[in-house]
């Protein structure tokens, strides 16, 4: 019987060829790779000795040096206060260090250029029970509407108009002016003779006026002349700030014992005469 091929029928499909394994020992793949890493030392020996080079001169071109003695700019501002907060407070007395410094040279540079004495300083840290306190001038101001005048307390009172507040413009740079009060040591009778500017001043408004040791003149914060030394001493930056005046001073004056009273209080909860 004749078989008959049918004419539907595709040709037999045909199997692709399977692509062959490599199979590689040990010792030709290191074989191999030691090969390649030595092509590419061997590229690079070559590659520097034909690519060209770039002469570099013996003079290189170098910024100029900056001066030391070139002028900072500082600004110095009106208007601004010295702000204390006791819970950033160290403690340090870094702040007293850098006024007496400041002011001990300023009024007696030959007596106290070898020495640093806290009593010329016009601020003050004052540690109590557990509480620290800055005692410094907080610019006091009288009402007209209630008192007659809008001058400071102490200004109001020295009997010689050596309290004053010096104008904007002003003054001695980096110690007093810009519209900050200044005590001219000239007009002061001193401690043994006058008292009145510390008087008002720890009695009702806070204790911002100190007496330098030497001849007894009375002396207060005059905020450097806008740009206060404290500040740039602090260590913390929270503690002691220069900030924009937003109320009278009157509202951060307190004594001493009443400020750290106050500030037992808020910390401890518990309420107790220091």
């Amino acid at each position: 019987m004749t078989q008959v091929e049918r004419r539907d029928k595709g040709p037999e499909p045909t199997e692709e060829p399977k692509e062959k394994s490599v199979k590689l020992s040990r010792r030709e793949f290191l074989i191999g790779s030691g090969t390649g890493v030595a092509g590419l030392i061997i590229g690079g020996a070559v590659g520097r000795t034909t690519a060209p080079t770039v002469d570099v001169p013996d003079d290189e071109v170098v910024a100029p040096p900056v001066p030391d003695d070139d002028p900072v700019e500082v600004a110095y501002k009106a208007g601004f206060m010295l702000d204390f907060d006791p819970d950033h407070c160290t403690g340090c007395m870094m702040c007293a260090v850098a006024c007496a410094q400041r002011y001990a040279e300023e009024i007696y540079p030959d007596l106290t250029h070898d020495v640093i004495n806290l009593e010329f300083a016009r601020i003050r840290p004052m540690r109590l029970q557990l509480v620290d306190v800055v005692s410094v001038c907080t610019d006091c101001r009288l009402m007209p509407w209630a008192e007659g005048s809008d001058k400071a307390p102490c200004e109001e009172v020295c009997p010689e108009g050596a309290i004053m507040t010096v104008p904007e413009g002003e003054g001695k740079e980096g110690r007093y002016g810009m519209g900050y009060k200044w005590i001219d040591p000239d007009k002061c009778l001193g401690m043994d003779r006058c008292w009145r500017c510390a008087e008002i001043c720890q009695d009702q408004f806070g204790n911002g006026i100190f007496f330098d040791p030497i001849e007894k003149k009375a002396h207060l914060c005059t905020r450097c002349g806008g740009n206060p030394g404290c500040v740039e001493a602090c260590p913390e930056p929270l503690a002691l700030r220069w900030l924009p005046a937003m109320r009278n001073g009157r509202f951060h004056a307190f004594q001493p014992s009443m400020h750290a009273e106050l500030l037992y209080r808020k910390t401890f909860n518990v309420i107790r005469s220091l």
